[in-house]
């Protein structure tokens, strides 16, 4: 029997597990795995999420206009240069299809977010993963890295899993020494929760330069992962060309008004950075006082790290797992002695810490 063709780079790259539409997947009474919010959208989102559903007969805004002019002016952009899609992981997706070829090098961290490989797989890219510094990107390295057929520089800053953030001198010195012919993406994710001086998402680069993206999420701190909602900054050439690839109404009409309503709700986000901060600072002290290697995160999340090794690893996330608790184990990233732990509320925090030291008999 002849079989339908498969494109080699499909065919290579490993399938997202589906479990039968009847297995219902195991309930965790604790969900830390998954770098998601602890707290529901804003009130102001939630109420306009439910207007919403009294048209949802109707197709959405073709080109998210609210969403887009709410997010240009809160952050004083050029609406015009401003694309929406269904989550980062789409606009990610366009940009992996606009600009890498068949054998074009793409420079990102080792331990970066795990969809840059997928998608510079898909495309017959090469991946080119740099080390880091203590789990820090240098930029240097990004720097050395770069060859003739180098097209795109693919950096999550703050990091996933890592934590971890690069100062935006640095980021403006990587975009200086950088040839103007590389893109350079600025995946910024997890932007919101990094208050620290040194650090910037890099938006104002996009008007300094020709070739910078950077892209946001509403999943993370404004809670709206399940309505996916990102967006992305660039020049207006780069956007018009990933709107070639865009869908018609990929963005749903609850996705845009309840993430309009999100953003405009800054007293509300605030509120939440600052719990997730003080939650990050709780479990980072309670795991180091229990002897265990913390890396340092901005994030809403933490990289925990077993001195015994892998076996250690499984062996804890194994018993979380059987007190109704999920982690994310980082065997994927090439850390397999790792577990990546998300903030939760403040009782879903202590219950973690206890199981922790109820397993390592602290």
């Amino acid at each position: 029997m002849t079989k339908i063709k498969v494109n080699n780079y499909v065919k290579h790259s490993p399938p997202q597990p589906q479990a039968p539409a009847g297995m219902m997947p195991p309930k965790f009474r604790i969900n830390l795995a998954l770098n998601e919010s602890p707290y529901p959208p804003s009130p102001k989102a939630i109420e306009a999420y439910q207007e919403t559903v009294k048209v949802l007969n109707r197709y959405p805004n073709y080109t998210s206009a609210e969403l887009r002019l709410v997010l240009g002016e809160k952050y004083g952009l050029d609406d015009r240069k401003i694309m929406c899609a269904a989550g980062t992981e789409q606009i990610l997706s366009y940009i992996a299809r606009a600009y890498i070829g068949e054998g074009d090098e793409v420079i990102h961290p080792k331990y970066g977010f795990m969809v840059y490989r997928f998608n510079i797989a898909m495309q017959g890219g090469i991946s080119v993963p740099v080390e880091h510094d203590d789990f820090i990107i240098n930029v240097d390295y990004i720097l050395d890295a770069v060859t003739d057929k180098t097209s795109v520089v693919i950096l999550d800053n703050p990091g996933n899993p890592t934590g971890t953030y690069v100062p935006y001198d640095d980021i403006k010195r990587l975009r200086a020494e950088l040839p103007q012919h590389i893109l350079l993406v600025l995946d910024a994710a997890y932007a919101e929760f990094a208050y620290e001086d040194d650090y910037d998402a890099g938006l104002e680069l996009v008007d300094k330069y020709e070739n910078v993206i950077v892209t946001r999420t509403l999943s993370k701190l404004y809670g709206l992962s399940g309505l996916r909602v990102g967006w992305a900054y660039s020049t207006e050439e780069i956007i018009n060309t990933l709107l070639h690839l865009k869908g018609g109404f990929n963005v749903s009409k609850p996705a845009q008004t309840a993430g309009a309503a999100a953003v405009l709700d800054q007293e509300y986000a605030d509120e939440c950075r600052d719990k997730c901060r003080a939650g990050i600072d709780y479990l980072t002290a309670e795991l180091r006082a229990m002897g265990l290697n913390v890396t340092s995160s901005v994030c809403n999340f933490i990289m925990l790290h077993f001195p015994d090794g892998r076996d250690q690893m499984k062996n804890t996330n194994d018993y979380l797992k059987d007190n109704g608790i999920m982690v994310g184990p980082l065997g994927a990233y090439d850390l397999p002695a790792s577990l990546r732990i998300t903030v939760g509320t403040d009782a879903e925090n202590q219950a973690f810490i206890r199981a922790m030291k109820d397993y390592l008999g602290k």
